[in-house]
C-alpha cells in the first residue's frame, strides 16, 4: 500500500487532471453563455443555437490574413492536363 507512484501512475495523473481542467473550462463557457442569453435571446431556438455554439471563439484580425493551405474546393480546380 505505502509504494512509492511509478511514472506511468504520475503520467496517468496528469492526463486525468488535464482532462478535469478542459472539462472545467467547458462547464463554464457553456455556463456563461446560458447565463447570458436566458435575458438576451428571443426564442428558444436562439438560445440553443447560443449554446451550441459556445465552444466558438469569434475571429481575430490575424485569422483574415492567414493564406489557405488548399483551395476549398480542390476537385474544381484547373487540372486539365492530367486528364488527357
Amino acid at each position: 500500500m505505502d509504494k512509492p507512484l511509478s511514472k506511468d501512475d504520475i503520467a496517468a495523473m496528469e492526463n486525468q487532471l488535464k482532462e478535469s481542467v478542459e472539462k472545467d473550462r467547458h462547464y463554464w463557457r457553456v455556463n456563461d453563455v446560458k447565463c447570458d442569453a436566458i435575458h438576451t435571446a428571443k426564442t428558444y431556438e436562439e438560445f440553443a443555437d447560443r449554446v451550441a455554439a459556445a465552444h466558438l471563439r469569434p475571429l481575430d484580425k490575424s485569422d483574415f490574413s492567414k493564406k489557405a493551405k488548399k483551395s476549398w474546393n480542390q476537385y474544381a480546380t484547373n487540372d486539365t492536363d492530367s486528364k488527357e
